[in-house]
């Protein structure tokens, strides 16, 4: 089970931590940049720095954090964010599948050169302020969240909720950590499973697990649609009964694999014909 949950700071997560933060102000982006920076720093791994600035003003920032000699010394990169990614050509939306291959073989790079791995530092949010952008990035966040629960890379990845207001947290709960206050559920790369859903999907966020489930839902392969749900604390009945309704639609199954009672007794009432839970085993005294 990968390591998901709720921070309060970016510190402390190596020697990999996929992290989605929205931030309000700039001194709060940059207190959690350091956290995430020194964390890499300190077990020999690539940063990349992008942000919507120029090198020069990026270069400033890094200097500001204490980070000047590493920028010197070229074990951070830094760069505009719109020459990060691969776009679509002729627009300013991300391709998703081309900028994760592109990832890929940045990361075996650095990986040959004698670095542990690389992490990344990226403030995206002037990509995803249109749909067609979000739909976009929300499919890129998911595919290289795939890669980075097998591969030594990863991000802390910020979001200006200045900017994006409530779609931020489309983009923002596809992580396994999550900064707390933006988002209460998180949808992210599960190993031999299609995806795993932890937190709480309650009403204000259910416009926000209804998008993502949408754009991810494609990208789930098979039949069966497996979940892992143990980290699923709380669920409306109008979330089942969507996941029941998008595989009807399809003639697919979501199963969702918890110790969680409840969840089962939930799944039960609501009489679904295309949702099942798949109980793992609980200590004899928890049994439901």
């Amino acid at each position: 089970m990968r390591q998901q949950g709720v921070l309060t700071s970016a510190a402390g997560l190596t020697p990999f931590g996929h992290v989605g933060w929205g931030y309000r102000d700039q001194s709060e982006f940059l207190a959690r940049a350091a956290e995430y920076i020194a964390d890499g720093l300190s077990r020999n791994q690539r940063i990349l720095y992008a942000r919507d600035s120029g090198r020069a003003a990026l270069r400033a920032e890094l200097q500001e954090m204490g980070f000047g000699d590493a920028v010197r010394s070229g074990q951070i990169a830094v760069t505009p964010v719109d020459e990060h990614y691969m776009f679509v050509p002729g627009t300013d939306v991300v391709d998703p599948e081309a900028t994760v291959a592109a990832g890929v073989a940045a990361m075996e790079y650095v990986v040959a050169m004698g670095c542990s791995g690389c992490r990344g530092v990226v403030d995206a949010a002037v990509l995803a302020r249109e749909p067609e952008q979000r739909a976009a990035f929300s499919r890129l966040e998911y595919l290289v969240d795939q890669k980075m629960a097998v591969l030594p890379f990863s991000a802390l990845c910020a979001y200006n909720l200045t900017l994006l207001g409530e779609t931020a947290k489309q983009m923002v709960c596809l992580h396994p950590l999550v900064g707390r206050g933006t988002v209460s559920f998180r949808l992210y790369a599960q190993l031999g499973m299609d995806f795993g859903l932890a937190g709480e999907i309650d009403a204000a966020d259910s416009e926000a697990f209804m998008s993502a489930l949408q754009r991810i839902w494609p990208l789930a392969a098979g039949h069966e649609v497996i979940v892992d749900a143990r980290g699923l604390e709380f669920v409306t009945h109008r979330e089942l009964m969507t996941l029941d309704e998008q595989a009807g639609a399809e003639g697919r199954r979501v199963v969702l694999r918890t110790d969680q009672c409840v969840l089962a007794r939930l799944v039960e009432l609501l009489e679904l014909e295309n949702v099942r839970v798949e109980a793992y085993p609980r200590p004899v005294a928890d049994a439901c």
